[in-house]
């Protein structure tokens, strides 16, 4: 008898409002992934307020809770060209304020761990693969990797992960949402991101 394999645990996670974003875009893909037909997987979909202190206690509350499989934090840029898959994240310089008004504690994420902390899934491979799936399907976006996610609650939550588990955890970019860019066609892209990291790295 062949064991019955287990699907895949996947969480997704995006910002609340900020800013110019009174909707905020990755909120609205993480909430579509919930519901989206990823073969062979659970999407467990949070929003988060783009809060230093309840982005610190949140982050390894949802990883303790849910033991994924891979998690995907997903943000907002300002480039409205293309998605970029970040590949590392920084310890430091959150000097930001959040939209409560507050910074980390010395503008800090986690105390005594590297700089920079590191994916070890290989986001390169992950692109061009997922450019491969994607082909014609993309409505003029390109897809990148990047290797800078900013010092805000991006690249906070991201060194959150990255420091709990550096293998299961990734960063995507969207673009602010348009009139070819849209909620469907963003989830179609990060849905392929996901399968593809958990068929191939």
């Amino acid at each position: 008898i062949s064991p019955v394999q287990m699907p895949s645990r996947v969480l997704v996670t995006g910002f609340g409002p900020f800013g110019a974003h009174t909707s905020n875009p990755s909120a609205e893909v993480a909430k579509a992934l919930a519901s989206y037909p990823l073969q062979d997987c659970v999407v467990v979909a949070q929003e988060m307020r783009v809060v230093y202190s309840e982005v610190k206690k949140t982050v390894p509350k949802l990883w303790e809770e849910h033991d994924p499989d891979l998690v995907i934090h997903i943000g907002v840029h300002p480039d409205r060209s293309c998605v970029k898959i970040e590949k590392q994240a920084f310890a430091d310089g959150y000097c930001r304020l959040d939209v409560d008004g507050c910074v980390p504690v010395d503008n800090k994420c986690v105390d005594n761990l590297d700089q920079t902390l590191r994916s070890s899934i290989d986001v390169e491979g992950l692109v061009k693969k997922t450019r491969e799936a994607l082909k014609d399907e993309l409505g003029g976006l390109e897809i990148e990797c990047s290797d800078d996610p900013g010092r805000y609650l991006c690249g906070f939550s991201y060194y959150l992960s990255l420091s709990n588990d550096n293998s299961k955890a990734l960063f995507i970019h969207i673009p602010p949402l348009g009139e070819k860019v849209t909620v469907p066609l963003l989830t179609q892209i990060v849905a392929t991101i996901i399968l593809t990291t958990l068929r191939d790295f």
